[in-house]
């Protein structure tokens, strides 16, 4: 049983016993392929770990009216970035090898949450970027702060406020793979002798595809996604000329402008709702999840950890 349907029925038993980034151009290990690049079988992920509160947002509070008839009273939206939209208890892989013999070791790294807590605000570079890049390394390459995780394709993707979602898609294919750059050198910490922030010839396909969340206060973006089991779990409402059916891989297997996003799909969601599966669609290094926080109407994206000489950060580890 999951937390929102055990909150709903613990609710009844109550009344009972009561009586009532700009991620894009600038920068983007061949994904995992046998047992001695990927260390560990691709793990199945839990569910997040969800607070009450968090939990509680989605789930209807039963009440009694005047005429002591119940009714379905929704608790207010939560709408603070907060938590992790990964499995918080997931471990992360990790790069290990030395300088031009690197690769990912999945589920070597530490958990999502104490690789954010502890290591990518850390003052040791290898460190603070070995399960994907810190929000350091991603202004030196993308001009704005963001987080990663290096996870599996299929990896849960889950929203961390409450909000309208929107599909977006870019391309399905990765400049890696179409203009044959090395992905080893943009690996964790980048070399920066091999690792040029613009390493392609030709547009780079931005964020892939991604979910971006918004509302009144804020604006999160979950990038990288792998689209067809994404529409197979999520079964989002599509918007108009899109459907199971249409064929994406034609129309998005080019790669595109970062600017090029086009919406297939809009829904409302809450915080701890499944949004997307991970994947390594557009200027991706490694499979991962691309993660960034904005106030509404802002360009300026948040730092989400709690790295040193960023203000207004610290997101994921607030407690709700």
């Amino acid at each position: 049983m999951n937390r929102r349907a055990f909150l709903r029925l613990s609710a009844a038993a109550s009344m009972l016993l009561a009586c009532g980034g700009n991620e894009d151009e600038r920068r983007t290990s061949t994904p995992p392929t046998g047992t001695a690049t990927t260390g560990l079988a691709t793990p199945t992920p839990a569910p997040p770990t969800v607070t009450p509160t968090a939990a509680a947002t989605s789930s209807p509070v039963v009440t009694s009216t005047a005429t002591g008839s119940p009714t379905a009273t929704p608790r207010p939206a939560q709408l603070q970035p907060i938590g992790f939209p990964l499995d918080p208890d997931m471990r992360c892989g990790r790069v290990e090898g030395s300088v031009g013999h690197r690769a990912i070791r999945w589920g070597a790294g530490p958990s999502a949450h104490d690789y954010s807590r502890t290591d990518q605000p850390s003052d040791e570079p290898e460190r603070a970027s070995a399960c994907g890049w810190n929000a350091r390394t991603h202004v030196e390459y993308e001009g704005q702060p963001a987080v990663d995780w290096y996870v599996p394709p299929g990896t849960p993707v889950y929203a961390t406020m409450d909000g309208a979602a929107t599909l977006y898609v870019i391309t399905l294919s990765n400049p890696f793979e179409v203009y044959g750059v090395d992905r080893e050198p943009y690996l964790g910490n980048p070399d920066r002798a091999r690792a040029p922030i613009a390493p392609f010839s030709g547009p780079g396909g931005g964020k892939g595809v991604f979910v971006r969340v918004e509302n009144e206060e804020f604006r999160t973006e979950y990038a990288h996604l792998d689209l067809r089991p994404t529409l197979d779990r999520v079964r989002p409402p599509f918007l108009p000329a899109y459907s199971t059916a249409t064929n994406y891989e034609a129309e998005f297997a080019s790669l595109r402008d970062f600017r090029a996003t086009t919406p297939i799909a809009r829904w409302d969601v809450h915080r701890g709702d499944l949004v997307g599966l991970s994947g390594d669609t557009g200027y991706s290094e490694a499979p991962h999840l691309h993660y960034t926080i904005a106030r509404a109407g802002s360009s300026t994206l948040l730092c989400p950890t709690t790295e040193a000489a960023f203000e207004d950060s610290g997101w994921l580890l607030r407690p709700a």
